[in-house]
C-alpha cells in the first residue's frame, strides 16, 4: 500500500517545470545516463532507477524522438508520449539548387547528423566509391524530392536511400536519351546544374540547355557565369576579373564541362537537358527589362549589343538603389 502511494506520487504528483509546451528532442546516440540527465535538467523530472528504466518498461528503447510536451506534464504523461512516438519518421525536403553546405544543414536539422561530419564525408572520395561517384560528381546521385526517413537514419543509410532513389529516377527512357546524346549521367546532371543556376524560368530550360550542348559539340568554352559564382562562393554580379579565377570549374578558361555539378539540379533542369531544344543559338543574355527571361542569339556581335543593353540597365538600377540608400541615410540624420 505504501509503495503504491509512493509510486503514484512519483508518476502523477511530480510535474515538469516547463511553463508552456516545449519540444522534446532525444538524440539517436544517447546512453542511459544522458537520457536520464536530459529529463532532470530540462524538465526537472527525476524518478528512481532513472527515466530510461521506466521508459523501457513502457516499450520505449532510447532512440531519436521528437514531440511537444505540454506544460506541467507528469511522468506518466511523458512515458505515454515516449511510447506513442517511438519508431518515429520525418519528411525531409531536398530542394533543388543546393550544394554540400545546405545539404549538411538539412541533415543536421532533420536527422541530428552533425554538420561537420556530413561535410567531411561529402568531401571524402572514399564516401562515394561504393556508389560510383566522387567528391565532385556526388550531386548527380541526389534527386530533389520529399522523402520519408526514420529518425534513426544515419549518414550511410541516407546515402544508400539516395542511391536507390537515383537508380529509380534514371529509368530506361532517361538512359536511352543519354545514349542518343552520348552523355553520361554525371555529364547530363552537370549541364543541368548550370541550367538550374542560369534561370528561374523553367520554360527557358530546354533552350538554355541547347546553347550549352551546341557549345560542347563545337568545342567552344561553356563560358557559364554560374560556374564563376560557384568558385567565388557568393552570389551577386559577375565581373570580368572573376573570369580569371583559377579553378577547374572556370568554364571561361577551361574547355568542356567542369569536374562535376555546381548544385543539385531540379528534375525539370535534368529533363530539359535530356530533351534540349535543337536550335542554332550559341549565346544568351538576360533581358534588360529584368523580367528574368533571356534573349538568345546565334552571332556574337548581336549578343554583345544585348549584353551592353543589359549592363546599362543594371548600372542604372544599381545607381538608383545607391541614391535611394543615401537619401534614407540623410533622412535618418
Amino acid at each position: 500500500m505504501v509503495i503504491g502511494l509512493v509510486l503514484w506520487g512519483i508518476f502523477f504528483g511530480q510535474k515538469s517545470k516547463n511553463s508552456e509546451t516545449q519540444m522534446v528532442k532525444i538524440g539517436k546516440q544517447w546512453d542511459n545516463e544522458t537520457f536520464d540527465q536530459y529529463w532532470e535538467d530540462s524538465f526537472g523530472l527525476y524518478v528512481p532507477f532513472g527515466m530510461h528504466y521506466w521508459a523501457d518498461k513502457a516499450g520505449f528503447s532510447i532512440q531519436a524522438c521528437r514531440f511537444n510536451l505540454p506544460k506541467s506534464s507528469n511522468i506518466f504523461d511523458v512515458l505515454t508520449l515516449l511510447r506513442e512516438f517511438r519508431n518515429q519518421t520525418i519528411d525531409i525536403v531536398l530542394p533543388p539548387s543546393i550544394y554540400g553546405e545546405s545539404l549538411a544543414r538539412i541533415l543536421e536539422n532533420k536527422l541530428d547528423l552533425p554538420r561537420e561530419t556530413v561535410i567531411n564525408a561529402i568531401n571524402d572520395p572514399d564516401t562515394w566509391e561504393e556508389y560510383g561517384f566522387n567528391a565532385q560528381t556526388w550531386p548527380a546521385m541526389i534527386v530533389p524530392n520529399t522523402y520519408n526517413f526514420s529518425l534513426q537514419t544515419d549518414l550511410d543509410g541516407f546515402l544508400k536511400r539516395m542511391k536507390r532513389e537515383s537508380d529509380l529516377f534514371w529509368n530506361d527512357s532517361r538512359h536511352e536519351k543519354l545514349r542518343v546524346q552520348k552523355l553520361s549521367r554525371e555529364e547530363a546532371v552537370t549541364i543541368a546544374s548550370i541550367v538550374q543556376k542560369e534561370s528561374n524560368k523553367t520554360d527557358e530550360y530546354t533552350t538554355i540547355a541547347g546553347v550549352y550542348i551546341n557549345r560542347l559539340r563545337i568545342g567552344m568554352r561553356l563560358m557559364a557565369d554560374p560556374t564563376l559564382v560557384f568558385i567565388r562562393g557568393r552570389g551577386g554580379r559577375v565581373y570580368n576579373k572573376d573570369k580569371d579565377l583559377v579553378s577547374p570549374y572556370n568554364t571561361y578558361k577551361n574547355k568542356g564541362l567542369p569536374p562535376g555539378p555546381i548544385c543539385i539540379p531540379s528534375v525539370a533542369a535534368i529533363d530539359a537537358v535530356l530533351n534540349y531544344s535543337e536550335h542554332p543559338y550559341l549565346y544568351f543574355c538576360a533581358k534588360s527589362d529584368f523580367s528574368g527571361y533571356h534573349v538568345f542569339e546565334r552571332h556574337y556581335r548581336n549578343h554583345q549589343k544585348n549584353a551592353r543593353a543589359f549592363h546599362r540597365a543594371l548600372n542604372r538600377l544599381e545607381k538608383r538603389r545607391s541614391n535611394t540608400g543615401g537619401n534614407k541615410k540623410k533622412n535618418r540624420g
